[in-house]
């Protein structure tokens, strides 16, 4: 946990003191989202290759793909949110 706290305010910092480069800083958003992207994949590369969850999968039910899929529409609609109201003030 301690690590991911250190990355991200390792990041914060190299943002707000432009530590980076002039040329990178306009390619920062595409190459956020292709990290994203790239974690998403090997995160489901290891979900799919788990033996032990895919055969959970009967068990588990209505009730967790429920979960799922308004976790994911939740924090869909929350980053859609804050990128429109943080949009305005620019």
């Amino acid at each position: 946990m301690a690590l991911l706290l250190g990355a991200l305010i390792l990041g914060f910092i190299a943002a707000r003191w432009r530590l980076l480069p002039g040329s990178l800083r306009p390619r920062v958003p595409a190459l956020g989202s292709a990290a994203l992207f790239l974690l998403l994949f090997a995160l489901g590369l290891s979900l799919g290759s788990n033996q032990e969850l895919i055969s959970a999968l009967p068990v588990l039910g209505l009730r967790a793909v429920l979960l799922s899929v308004g976790t994911l529409g939740g924090s869909v609609l929350l980053v859609w949110l804050v990128a429109e109201l943080g949009g305005k003030g620019r």
